[in-house]
């Protein structure tokens, strides 16, 4: 059985690293999105500017070439010092000069024509000549501004009718300061001059609700409606059947608009006045909708442009995360199984070494046995068998000392005892040999093989031939007590059963291998015999595996 301890840390380890492996793809997948994001951000606030600049320029040209005339600026220089029929007069000759420049104006996207005096007071709206005489320094910084600090104010504002993308410019008249003008565009033709850079694209503008409260005439207040973003952002109102209303979004849009409203993230940076894109999936097409806060001309808050636009990225981008966090799960997951697998084959070698090391203990100790049983049985047949057979072969000298020679037949029986002592204490002394443990005190394997080799042969009656290569001195006890044994086994069958007349015994030693071969000429087939190979793992005694192959 497998162990199951130490599985736990396994699979805490994998917890931790999937999760951070997680994290990792993902921080890159949103790395990425947020690199292209910004592209889309920088875009819009490109077209933005350079919409901007266009109608600069365009009023610039206006005044040029039409307000900053002589007798414009006469007319308009009067107005300051006079009463209100005088101010009227120079109203109305005013509206009529400047009427048909002003219908000009149109085809640079020009809405609003509008004169002011010095101290804010409006003078002159082209596009509601019947409004005047409010005072606008504390509803339209642009216009105090101009007046106050002589200096021309460009950029968006809330105005008392509408909003509107405002250029501002002080007026002078032979070194004296006379008042302001300005010109105005709608969002529509900012809407229009970028959907020209970029067709596929839809733009709208959202008003900040505190602004339009504060400044807006009452009258005016249904020129706007709630964005579907959040109370907070007002956006002009797409029922208003007006030439200068933006033109609304695709229903497209609106879906993507209203689905942002309850991210809560993207609320949260709209309020935090920040220029970002986020990506988004609908009904399977990717977009990215990119906010562009358009501040107000002091600097505070005044509205955010948005752009929507279709991006396959948004779309690719996730399904290549997917596919990426997928591989990554399915790498872990291998990686894991292949780890399990491995500590359970390290569980399982462990286990059979255990095994091995236990039966091998066994095995040791069995041997240990049966050394010591060897020797006891070699040297009580030694003490006592040998010892007998050595008293009765003496006695029996002695007997035929005493027994005449007129007395052949007694000698003769004498003398045939005599020499079957003889035989049965050959023998005996053979087994006890047999029996001895290894005589290695003072020998190597080789040597000790050597004198197995001998002995037989004188005792044997047979040819032994022993050859040797390598050296044998630091072989192990127990190894060569295991070599002599397989020696010892081998050449004692070959003399009892194969009939042989010739046997040879070779030694040698590759390596960490001590290779014993034991062949003959007897029954058996051919070359016959045993082989044994002894492989020496470990030359200090400590371990060694053993391998049998015969002949036969």
């Amino acid at each position: 059985m497998v162990n199951n301890r130490g599985i736990f840390p396994i699979l805490l380890i994998f917890v931790v690293v999937a999760g951070v492996g997680g994290a990792l793809l993902s921080l890159d997948r949103i790395e990425r999105q947020q690199q292209h994001y910004k592209q889309h951000t920088e875009m819009l606030e490109i077209s933005y500017r350079a919409a901007i600049h266009t109608y600069k320029v365009a009023t610039e040209i206006y005044l040029r070439d039409t307000i900053r005339q002589p007798e414009v600026l006469s007319l308009f220089a009067h107005a300051w010092r006079s009463d209100e029929a005088g101010k009227a007069n120079l109203r109305h000759q005013l509206y009529n000069r400047l009427q048909g420049s002003y219908q000009e104006l149109w085809q640079y996207r020009l809405r609003q024509l509008h004169f002011h005096l010095p101290d804010g007071e409006s003078f002159l709206r082209f596009h509601q000549p019947k409004r005047f005489g409010d005072k606008l320094f504390s509803v339209r910084p642009s216009v105090r501004i101009a007046n106050t600090e002589k200096r021309a104010v460009i950029g968006f504002e809330a105005g008392r009718i509408i909003d509107g993308f405002r250029y501002v410019v002080p007026l002078e008249y032979q070194g004296r300061h006379i008042g302001s003008v300005e010109t105005s565009i709608p969002f529509k033709s900012v809407q229009s001059a970028m959907t020209e850079y970029a067709s596929e694209r839809e733009y709208q503008f959202l008003v900040h609700a505190d602004l339009v409260q504060e400044r807006l005439f009452p009258d005016f207040r249904s020129v706007y409606a709630s964005s579907p973003f959040s109370d907070a952002w007002l956006i002009e109102n797409p029922a208003r059947n007006h030439a200068d209303t933006a033109k609304p979004l695709s229903t497209t849009a609106d879906a993507i608009a209203k689905k942002l409203s309850k991210d809560v993230d993207t609320i949260q940076r709209m309020v935090r006045g920040e220029q970002f894109s986020v990506g988004i999936v609908h009904r399977g097409i990717g977009y990215v909708v990119s906010f562009v806060p358009v501040p107000e001309v002091t600097g505070g808050r005044g509205g955010y442009l948005v752009c929507y636009a279709v991006e396959p990225l948004v779309v690719a981008v996730k399904r290549s995360f997917v596919l990426e966090l997928t591989g990554f799960a399915v790498m872990l997951a291998v990686a894991l199984w292949l780890l399990l697998r491995w500590r359970s084959s390290m569980a399982e070698l462990a286990e059979q070494t255990a095994r091995g090391q236990y039966e091998e203990s066994l095995l040791t100790q069995q041997e240990r046995v049966e050394h010591e049983e060897r020797t006891r049985i070699s040297r009580e047949l030694h003490d006592g068998i040998g010892q007998a057979l050595h008293a009765v072969l003496l006695r029996l000298k002695l007997l035929l000392g005493t027994v005449g020679t007129d007395k052949s037949g007694e000698r003769s029986a004498i003398k045939e005892l005599i020499r079957d002592v003889q035989n049965a204490s050959s023998e005996l002394r053979n087994l006890v040999v047999s029996l001895r443990p290894l005589p290695l005190s003072g020998m190597n394997i080789e040597e000790a093989v050597r004198w197995l080799c001998r002995n037989l042969e004188r005792d044997g009656g047979v040819s032994l031939l022993v050859q040797s290569a390598g050296e044998f001195d630091a072989v192990g006890d127990r190894c060569s007590l295991v070599l002599f044994r397989v020696c010892q086994e081998s050449l004692t069958n070959i003399l009892k059963h194969a009939a042989a007349r010739r046997v040879q015994v070779s030694l040698q030693r590759q390596g960490d291998t001590i290779v014993l071969t034991v062949s003959d000429d007897g029954r058996g087939g051919g070359e016959g015999g045993y082989v044994r190979w002894i492989r020496a793992d470990d030359y200090a005694g400590t371990g060694c595996s053993c391998w049998w192959a015969s002949g036969d």
